[in-house]
Parts: C-alpha cells; structure tokens; sequence
C-alpha cells in the first residue's frame, strides 16, 4: 500500500497527512457524486487551466498500477476517460474557503487536486470542482489552486515504522 501526501487548506488554515488510494478514491467520490463536477487540468506556471468536462466518477487500481477519471465530455457530450499511472502520483490536495459569491453571499467551496509527475518530470495537476455552487467555479480553481500547491510538499512518507525522535529527559 503506497502512502503518499494529502495537503488540506481551510481557510488558511493548512495541514498535511498521508493519503493512501483507498481513502483517495472514496473522497474525490464523495465530492463529485450527486452534483454536477468539473474535471480538467491546471498549470498555474504557464497560466493554463484545461476543462476536460463532468466527472462521473474516480477509479483508483494500486494494484494495476491505475488512476482513471470517467468525464463527460463539455463540447461532444460523449463519455470519456483520462488515464494516469498511478505510481506517478506525488500528492494530493483539497481546499475548502468561504467565500464571497455575487450571487449566493458567503458560501464554503471546495476543490479537490491531483498531481502527477510526468516522465519528463513535469507535474500535472488535475482538479475537481463543483460546477453550480458558486457564480464562477474555475476562478475558484486558480485562486485555490495558488494557496493550497505548495502545503505537504515537504512531508516524507515513504519511510516505514516509528520515525519519532522524542525522548524524555533523563530517559536514555
């Protein structure tokens, strides 16, 4: 079972834990299922934001080394699916804001990102974000994208066992 980091912003606020596919699978679910959800890409260095279309559902195989998301398509309408090796995936992310809506007042809107690291050692990063919540859902991608990218980038959880070095004075 591959471990990898989960980087969470709530307003802010951030942390970072380790995520498994399992646990993945089931949140990016849980977000996307009964309402309508955007899938795309995003590259906040080349100021690129791709929208693949609806997402369906995720489907995460650890063990056929697969990542899939099943999306309709926004121009053709036809089902589609974007395919990942799931072993390049290097992190995940969510963030979650209350924010000012022109439309609907405060509201609390989340986005969901995947990233993956290319052979070319390039990152791409998918996003997951509801579509009617809020008046412009793919600004909200960006804005969100641009707090939350860099939390957990640091943590290290591939090695294995108790790393804790705390010990209590005068214990040796």
């Amino acid at each position: 079972m591959r471990v990898f980091p989960h980087g969470n912003v709530v307003n802010f606020q951030a942390s970072v834990r380790e995520m498994v596919a399992a646990d993945l699978e089931r949140l990016l679910n849980r977000a996307v299922k009964g309402a309508s959800a955007l899938t795309g890409t995003i590259d906040a260095d080349e100021g690129k934001l791709l929208l693949y279309g609806r997402v369906r559902e995720v489907v995460i195989d650890e063990q056929a080394d697969r990542f899939a998301i099943r999306f309709r398509d926004m121009e053709d309408a036809a089902d589609r699916e974007a395919v990942r090796s799931f072993s390049r995936l290097s992190i995940s992310h969510e963030a979650h804001f209350d924010i000012e809506d022109s439309d609907r007042g405060t509201v609390r809107y989340s986005v969901y990102y995947v990233t993956f690291e290319g052979e070319d050692e390039e990152e791409e990063t998918f996003f997951f974000a509801g579509e009617k919540a809020v008046s412009r859902p793919l600004d909200c991608v960006v804005a969100f994208w641009e707090q939350v990218r860099d939390v957990g980038r640091d943590a290290d959880f591939a090695s294995s066992g108790c790393a804790a070095k705390f010990r209590p004075a005068g214990k040796r």
